[in-house]
């Protein structure tokens, strides 16, 4: 009898984890359509929300801080050029504990002249009370 209510609730245990992993790929990929949708609008005010206070990227060219990449984004919003239409796509996420996933796939920035730039990213994300906010992306 023991060994049945041991059964029944190791069952029970991973039937009710599965959601929450499936919830936290729905919730991540919804963030990384939101930033490609501001990203597509240029609205860099709203990028701003996607970036945890401590964010850092890491480029072959070294580490950027959240700040200079948000100068960056705005510079680049603010020169008035045509812009790139970013499309992200094969996201993969995994969870890393409680309140923390990984994401990677490829970002694909296409232009009007029909080029484009793609490369792998992989990003770190913690649950906040405001959710899912980027913690460290390389790219």
């Amino acid at each position: 009898m023991k060994l049945r209510n041991r059964l029944v609730v190791i069952f029970l245990l991973l039937f009710l984890a599965v959601p929450v992993n499936a919830d936290t790929k729905v919730e991540v990929v919804a963030v990384l359509d939101y930033y490609a949708d501001m990203w597509n609008q240029g609205d860099v005010d709203a990028l701003l929300g996607y970036y945890h206070q401590d964010f850092v990227n890491i480029t072959d060219n070294g580490i950027v801080q959240r700040d200079q990449l948000i100068d960056d984004i705005g510079e680049i919003a603010q020169s008035g050029e045509k812009r790139s239409k970013l499309v992200f796509s094969e996201i993969e996420v995994r969870t890393l504990g409680e309140g923390n996933a990984v994401a990677y796939g490829i970002s694909n920035l296409q232009f009007d002249d029909g080029s484009s730039i793609s490369n792998w990213f992989t990003t770190i994300y913690v649950k906040t009370p405001f959710g899912w906010k980027a913690v460290l992306t390389r790219n």
